[in-house]
């Protein structure tokens, strides 16, 4: 039970981050966001439901990475755009609300 409330709560903690590099500012998390993930190559949960919507366009930036000029700011844009933040923010929530579960059955 201890390890499936882990697993539960890190990935909720995972999509909570993943949603605060489109929803926050660097000034509010002391840290570098607005599509940072973005930058590193990384395509997390907001993008991977964003891509359902946009295909076309974010289906290649994904796949080369978003390595080439401008490809992160476009995928943000195109993220912004979408019900991939929402869709995320769903998600997150009812893996907190599994996690929360867990812990109120545990001794």
């Amino acid at each position: 039970a201890v390890v499936s409330t882990q697993s539960t709560g890190g990935i909720a903690f995972q999509l909570v981050d993943d949603l605060l590099d489109f929803v926050s500012s660097s000034a509010e998390m002391g840290k570098a966001t607005a599509g940072s993930d973005l930058k590193l190559g990384l395509a997390t949960a907001p993008v991977l439901y964003a891509v359902r919507e946009f295909p076309n366009e974010l289906g290649p930036m994904i796949s080369r990475n978003f390595a080439e000029e401008g490809d992160a700011e476009r995928a943000f844009q195109l993220v912004g755009r979408s019900e991939g933040v929402a869709l995320t923010r769903e998600l997150a929530e009812r893996y907190c609300n599994s996690a929360l579960l867990e812990l109120e059955k545990m001794p």
